[in-house]
């Protein structure tokens, strides 16, 4: 056998000893051993169509026995018997090499999908897995290691999974743990369990959060303690300071009790500085901010509106007493005294006594020929009479002003005459009344008349 072997090297098949003695057994009608022969010639020499060719009729000889014939010759013409077994054999074959894919395919390559899936799902249950994990869905999270546990079991990775999914559970149930404390004001142990969560923990930034805002609601109520306190005392300047400072730090705390604490404490300070004003503006533009506080928290308090204008009408009163103008003065305060006669003590009424002759002799210097603000200041020549009903100067001013209206209004009516003779008196005693106004009126109404008076219109 080794000798063939080596020979398969060296000659072509044709040559070789094995197909001399097949093709002897097939000349002596041997079919068996000329089989035999062809068999172990096919093993030397496998690439060789012909061997296998010849090794296949010396079968089907065998099969159909001898009543078909052989060739040597590989060359020779093919029978139609051939044709038609080697069209079967070609079928056979191509059967046995689809069955034989299909068992390769099955054996080898549907494992090897089903792995490549496997492993596809397994990764996009990790990523599943972190991407609960960033979201807080702890749950979730270890339902999916779960899953993997059972596809993979005894992978170390999902240990470790697991290790962080309980360590942030404990820090979730642990900030849970320190809101809960919040919520019913037990400050310390709140700041206590946020403090104990760790920057590595998701809810770290949270629990920062959290003690910020709970140093702030203690501030807030100690703040709010205070307050109460400073009320109590009757400190309302500096319970209205403690109770503002928590409004402008958290507008939402104890928002209604805050609100209605600082409107009666504004409002108690407010009344309270003006019965101790006694006339004092510094007193009363102080009243005045507190009665405006209350009003930005109750704006439609028409009580407080009233007793906001008051004050303000005194005080600008005052301060136009300061100034000179007599005018305002009276303006602002008959409007106070009207309202409430006895406001500040009761001394306004003496004030108003001083202030009226005052504003109607500045009405005259600033009327220039104003009928309106001539007859503005007859009225509070009327008043300042009802005091000093003798004076005489007051009675000169009044009987000049009047006058004055009267030739006005003839003048207004084309009554020039009649004007000249009211006009006609005054200006002979006060050439200058009304800035020249009447100079110049009672010139027109000379040149207008057809008979002007020799007295008065003067070339």
């Amino acid at each position: 056998m080794e000798e063939f072997e080596a020979l398969e090297d060296q000659v072509p098949f044709v040559q070789h000893p094995l197909y001399r003695e097949a093709m002897q057994h097939v000349a002596e009608g041997e079919a068996a051993e000329a089989v035999e022969a062809l068999q172990r010639l096919a093993g030397l020499y496998p690439e060789e169509k012909a061997v296998h060719d010849l090794l296949l009729r010396a079968q089907l000889r065998t099969t159909f026995g001898d009543s078909e014939h052989i060739p040597v010759e590989h060359y020779q013409p093919t029978p139609v018997l051939r044709n038609i077994v080697l069209l079967l054999l070609a079928v056979t074959t191509c059967l046995v090499m689809v069955t034989a894919a299909t068992a390769v395919y099955n054996r080898f390559w549907v494992p090897r999908v089903q792995a490549q899936q496997q492993e596809e799902y397994i990764r996009s249950l990790w990523n599943e897995v972190q991407l609960r994990l960033d979201t807080g869905d702890l749950s979730g999270a270890r339902q999916i290691l779960d899953e993997l546990t059972a596809l993979t079991p005894g992978d170390p990775a999902i240990q470790d999974a697991l290790r962080i999914v309980q360590e942030r559970q404990a820090w979730a149930d642990q900030y849970a743990d320190a809101v809960a404390h919040k919520e019913r004001r037990e400050w310390q142990q709140a700041i206590d369990l946020a403090s104990g969560i760790p920057p590595e923990s998701p809810e770290y930034d949270r629990a920062q959060r959290l003690i910020r805002e709970v140093e702030e609601q203690a501030a807030l109520e100690a703040s709010w303690q205070e307050a109460q306190a400073l009320l109590q005392s009757g400190d309302l300047p500096s319970a209205i300071s403690a109770l503002s400072s928590i409004r402008a730090r958290d507008p939402a705390y104890r928002r209604a009790e805050v609100e209605e604490q600082l409107f009666q404490a504004h409002v108690s300070l407010a009344r309270q500085l003006v019965a101790e004003a006694w006339g004092s503006v510094e007193r009363l533009r102080e009243a005045i901010g507190h009665f405006s506080d209350a009003l930005a928290l109750r704006p439609t308090n028409q009580e407080l509106i009233r007793e906001k204008n008051l004050a303000g009408d005194y005080v600008a009163g005052a301060e136009a007493y300061d100034r000179g103008d007599w005018v305002a003065v009276v303006d602002h305060w008959e409007s106070v005294y009207t309202t409430q006669p006895d406001y500040q003590g009761g001394s306004l009424d003496r004030r108003l006594e001083e202030a009226y002759p005052r504003a109607a002799r500045q009405l005259i210097a600033e009327a220039n020929g104003s009928m309106r603000l001539l007859q503005q200041a007859v009225t509070y020549l009327d008043r300042a009479l009802v005091a000093q009903p003798d004076d005489p100067d007051l009675l000169e001013e009044r009987r000049l002003v009047t006058d004055y209206l009267a030739g006005a209004e003839s003048f207004a009516n084309e009554s020039w005459d009649l004007a000249i003779a009211v006009w006609g008196p005054i200006y002979a005693i006060r050439p200058d009344y009304q800035n020249g106004v009447l100079e110049k009126n009672l010139r027109l109404a000379c040149e207008s008349s057809e008979a002007p008076s020799e007295e008065f219109c003067l070339p």
